[in-house]
């Protein structure tokens, strides 16, 4: 897997918010995220992604 998008090509929150085309999963978690303290929720962020990532991996490989 790519290590995905750097910070200038990403969305703001706000676009992603306002972007019908944005998972309704995705515009929850920012909203949860947005909730909490903020250093808190970018861990609790990265490691879900990189869980995800790992697993996704795992599925691709066939392991």
């Amino acid at each position: 897997m790519s290590d995905g998008p750097t910070a200038g090509d990403l969305p703001s929150i706000d676009e992603v918010l306002a972007d019908p085309a944005a998972s309704f999963w995705l515009k929850t978690a920012l909203r949860s995220a947005l909730c909490r303290d903020p250093v808190d929720a970018a861990h609790d962020s990265e490691i879900l992604a990189r869980l995800l990532e790992e697993r996704c991996d795992q599925i691709l490989s066939g392991s």
